[in-house]
């Protein structure tokens, strides 16, 4: 089987990197069948670079401008998705740039592991020696999950409920660029929720663990660019609250999984949304609660409610 790949980049003014970005898929051993690069509304010379490098590509490139910026990855990345034709999608931000084997990689492994629900590896921080991931980190990639991984496979299928619990301390994918899946895999997970928009890797691959085990592959296929002024670190209030309630969701689904901590993450999502109605953003609060109104959350308001208001009135009467 030689499934078809797509390789999709969501743009936003990225005009400094989207050349690297699409040399660097040029350049694979193993080229794509299309790139489909999807503009968020970018207000530099995005669109006229792409269409410029596009003319003269070695394979097709299209690009799908949408008419306004949508404030996160999340719809670029499912407009793009959509759009696609390849059996296998592969994900690229702007300002990464692939390994020359990546596609080969991850093709491969995941054809080989078609029970996965998606592929990742190793990455390198772009200005780091490989291994040393400052400043996102002070300590490896997989830390949590090294006792799952064979270091002297090409790849490993980690347990479902081991990678998890790994997730409810560190997003090791660390990027939406990551991610290699197949179609049938995008659906069962439902695409990127469009309300996050800080931290759509880790919600994405919560719910890829949810629905099937995943694949880590034991190579660096990536160089990963960190950015002081990204997304995810100009607001970290928001950060933190949709890191919470991604985490409390995913801890909802799988109460089983997540024990002691899930009370944990209940008590600290609520605080979250209660200083979210301070600071008058409603569309936090409500993401907040949006993530205990699931099939398994229902079950869990109601001792919630009596622990945070019944048991402790003072604590209620102060906070309003």
């Amino acid at each position: 089987m030689n499934p078809s790949v797509s390789v999709v980049i969501p743009a936003y003014n990225g005009a400094a990197f989207i050349g690297g970005a699409l040399s660097s898929v040029f350049s694979q051993n193993r080229k794509p069948d299309e790139v489909i690069v999807v503009d968020d509304g970018s207000r530099d010379q995005t669109s006229a670079i792409v269409n410029s490098i596009a003319s003269e590509a070695p394979i097709p490139v299209r690009f799908r401008p949408l008419s306004r910026n949508s404030g996160g990855p999340s719809h670029p990345l499912n407009v793009g998705i959509q759009s696609a034709q390849g059996d296998l999608l592969i994900i690229l931000e702007q300002d990464d740039l692939m390994r020359p084997n990546r596609i080969d990689v991850q093709a491969r492994a995941l054809t080989g592991s078609p029970d996965c629900s998606l592929a990742l590896s190793r990455f390198c921080v772009m200005g780091n020696e490989e291994g040393d991931m400052r400043p996102i980190w002070p300590t490896s990639q997989f830390s949590d999950l090294s006792s799952q991984l064979d270091a002297a496979a090409e790849y490993s299928v980690p347990e479902s409920k081991a990678a998890f619990n790994a997730l409810m301390k560190k997003n090791f994918a660390g990027t939406n660029s990551n991610f290699c899946f197949t179609r049938k895999s995008y659906n069962l997970i439902g695409g990127f929720d469009e309300r996050i928009t800080t931290c759509t890797d880790l919600d994405f691959i919560l719910r890829a663990v949810l629905v099937a085990p995943i694949l880590v592959i034991n190579k660096v296929l990536l160089d990963y660019r960190w950015r002081a002024g990204s997304l995810n670190r100009t607001d970290m209030f928001k950060t933190d609250l949709e890191l919470g309630t991604v985490r409390l969701r995913a801890a909802l689904a799988r109460p089983e999984w997540a024990g002691k901590h899930l009370e944990t993450l209940e008590d600290a999502a609520l605080s979250l949304a209660r200083q979210a109605l301070r600071r008058k953003d409603l569309s936090s609060a409500m993401l907040v609660a949006s993530a205990f109104l699931t099939r398994s959350g229902i079950g869990a308001l109601g001792p919630l409610i009596k622990r945070r208001v019944v048991s402790r009135p003072q604590a209620g009467n102060a906070d309003g």
